[in-house]
């Protein structure tokens, strides 16, 4: 069989060209939609961010006001611990001589007396540097190794004793010097 084409070539390719036409347009056509639908996406989820955003600085402002109530509230108490720190400082170094002369003397025999006691505070530490006096060599041991082994106590120092015959038997007489540690 044999065919034979009657259509004129310049027909054909006025054909032709419209497809290419209509391709092209169908092209710009699917493009453009495209980028509308993914502009109208973005406008979309821009709008629902910048609705959160109003909604949050809202938000913001509303709790704004606590935050501010926290930090004057913040302020009141430091001023409050300030003070109290201030009473705490004032009450420690208060009783320090009071403690001192209670835990120097709780355990002190009664054939133990002072001449002198001198003392300096340096902080929570009083230097005490004395003169004693004692009618037993015992009880004057005794208390030294109390001294010696007691909490407050450090730094027990004993000088030259001095030993004079008196009516009531041997009066020993020493100069001593300790660190008490106030706690």
């Amino acid at each position: 069989m044999i065919r034979i084409n009657l259509i004129p070539p310049e027909y054909i390719a006025k054909i032709n060209r419209k497809v290419v036409v209509a391709k092209v347009v169908l092209g710009v056509a699917v493009a453009a939609a495209s980028i509308l639908m993914v502009s109208l996406w973005h406008i979309g989820r821009s709008k629902a961010i910048e609705s959160r955003l109003a909604g949050l600085q809202a938000e913001m402002t509303v709790l704004q006001k606590d935050v501010d109530r926290v930090k004057e509230i913040e302020k009141q108490i430091a001023e409050v611990q300030k003070y109290l720190d201030s009473i705490t400082r004032i009450n420690k170094g208060r009783f320090i001589y009071t403690r001192f002369l209670q835990d120097l003397v709780s355990d002190l025999p009664p054939t133990l007396w002072f001449n002198n006691v001198s003392t300096a505070l340096s902080g929570s530490v009083v230097s005490v540097t004395m003169t004693l006096n004692a009618n037993s060599a015992y009880d004057l041991a005794y208390w030294i190794n109390s001294l010696e082994v007691s909490g407050p106590y450090r730094d027990v120092t004993v000088g030259a004793i001095s030993v004079t015959d008196t009516e009531m038997g041997k009066k020993f007489t020493l100069p001593l010097s300790m660190k008490y540690d106030y706690k």
